[in-house]
């Protein structure tokens, strides 16, 4: 059977898809959020929880261990090979800077001892020399030529002096060592440890006569006050750090005296064995913590903006969704996510202490394709 349709049918026909092609828009953006009831939320298992600020305690955990600081020495080394003649202090005591830890014999030593003595005598008979030549020039009786080779000998006697002079300072020598060795009050070979900074002792497990070599630490003094923080992260996750932000452990993060850390360091080359970069971190104050501990620093971006958790964030393609809890039901947005470890940093399009779906991101989904579940 065929109908017809009248010219007046035809037009209330092209207005009614007309009407209908101007509400395709406000529905579509009706979709953009879902009402659910409180009892329905319970009853499909959606659980919600608060966004946080991506602050330098929101980050990711990455292994580091404590170091003394860098800055200042703290390992006491034996610059030459000898035996360990005796300790002067304990294990685990509190010394001040310039206190003798332990002492060293080195034949080695005692060779460049005997040249700072001879350069020590020389230098001085160079001195009285110049004296005697510069009187004798005033008095007319040497030319200016002899008396410039007189200053020219003085000059080089100094400086062997003080080359012979800066091996022994290097070895741990200080001025009032340096006096006992003139004076003859230590033994040939002999050569002081001393602490060089206040702190506690940790000790090297060597016993007196044992042989010690060029170089080897015996000692180490650590002050509370600087401890540093070594780590190695992703070349990647590296890029997302500026030098000078703060940082935190995940140890003394929820204790009541917050320890923060200052990033003063970041390697721009990557290590040939680990293809990671190395950065260091200074306590901004005294910790409880020992050299050598590792611990769980947490990792921030410099980026503001909130932390969204992994499970709260669920996938078209590209497309990134995140629920977040209204009155009513959830608002569906779609931020701008970068990767912060497991989880994502919103940097905009999410505020803290907003609300969004950690559980059952899966039924809003299919709620918000057409697909039911609050039936």
């Amino acid at each position: 059977m065929t109908f017809f349709i009248s010219r007046p049918q035809r037009a209330l026909a092209a207005l009614t898809v007309m009407l209908s092609a101007s509400l395709v828009q406000p529905l579509s953006a009706a979709a953009e959020t879902i009402a659910l009831s409180s009892e329905d939320q319970a009853r499909l298992g959606i659980v919600s929880q608060p966004l946080v600020a991506a602050d330098s305690g929101v980050g990711i955990h990455v292994p580091a261990v404590i170091i003394p600081s860098p800055e200042s020495p703290s390992q006491l080394v034996a610059r030459y090979d000898g035996v360990l003649v005796g300790w002067h202090q304990p294990g685990g005591a509190t010394v001040e800077a310039g206190d003798l830890v332990a002492t060293v014999n080195s034949p080695a030593l005692a060779r460049v001892q005997e040249q700072w003595l001879a350069a020590v005598f020389a230098q001085a008979n160079q001195r009285a020399l110049l004296a005697k030549d510069r009187q004798l020039f005033a008095d007319g009786i040497i030319s200016q030529q002899r008396l410039a080779q007189t200053e020219r000998a003085a000059q080089q006697a100094a400086f062997n002096r003080d080359a012979w002079r800066g091996q022994l300072q290097q070895a741990g020598f200080d001025e009032q060592a340096l006096q006992q060795l003139r004076d003859g009050k230590l033994a040939p070979g002999d050569y002081p440890l001393k602490a060089t900074r206040a702190g506690e002792l940790s000790r090297e497990y060597l016993r007196v006569g044992d042989a010690v070599a060029a170089n080897q630490p015996l000692a180490s003094v650590t002050g509370a006050d600087g401890l540093w923080l070594r780590a190695s992260i992703s070349a990647a996750l590296a890029d997302g750090l500026a030098l000078g932000q703060e940082l935190q452990i995940a140890e003394l993060r929820d204790k009541q005296a917050r320890a923060t850390l200052t990033l003063v360091s970041k390697n721009r080359q990557l290590s040939t064995h680990t293809q990671r970069v190395e950065i260091l971190a200074r306590f901004q104050q005294p910790v409880a913590l020992l050299p050598g501990q590792r611990v769980s620093l947490i990792v921030s971006s410099t980026a503001p903006g909130v932390k969204v958790p992994a499970s709260a964030v669920t996938r078209s393609g590209a497309e990134a969704s995140v629920y977040v809890r209204a009155d009513g039901g959830f608002e569906v947005r779609r931020p701008s996510l970068v990767p912060l470890g497991e989880d994502y940093l919103a940097t905009a399009g999410l505020q803290s202490g907003e609300q969004v779906a950690v559980q059952g991101t899966a039924q809003l989904k299919g709620m918000l394709l057409g697909l039911g579940g609050g039936e």
